[in-house]
């Protein structure tokens, strides 16, 4: 079962005005894991909502969501075609699995006694991210301030 896609929004003005139409000039500058790991080669595709903003979406364990969060930059005007100066061309981007976090403060959580698995679930009851735990060990200890 795939988790659910993930929506991302960003807002890009053209000399502080909305810019609109332009999805098909934009394309991701960069798009690494925290680690570097260059992802750029399974970037999303850059879709208009309206009015000057614009979206991606991604889905935690599919690439390029599939080992861990990511960092990058768009590029607005790839092809140079909306002359925007580079404060409005370059937005920096992040997806985190902590995204995932903020929907169990509206939707319920199933955690599996004996596995660990913890499943989020929509309205419908269907699963929209599952946290598999394949971790050996019975416990984990963590200690504030200590190293982990």
């Amino acid at each position: 079962m795939a988790n659910a896609a993930i929506e991302i929004p960003f807002y890009v003005a053209q000399d502080g005005a909305a810019l609109t139409g332009a999805a098909a000039e934009m394309d991701f500058e960069c798009l690494t894991l925290l680690d570097g790991t260059d992802k750029s080669g399974s970037a999303p595709s850059i879709s208009e909502i309206g009015g000057g903003w614009y979206k991606f979406s991604v889905a935690y364990g599919t690439a390029p969501f599939d080992a861990g969060d990511l960092v990058g930059v768009i590029d607005a005007d790839s092809s140079g075609t909306n002359s925007l100066a580079n404060a409005e061309r370059y937005i920096p981007v992040e997806v985190r699995l902590d995204y995932y976090a903020l929907m169990r403060l509206v939707n319920k959580v199933v955690q599996n006694k004996s596995s660990g698995d913890m499943s989020l679930k929509n309205a419908s009851d269907e699963t929209v991210l599952l946290l598999d735990i394949t971790d050996g060990d019975s416990d984990v200890t963590r200690a504030p301030g200590a190293a982990s």
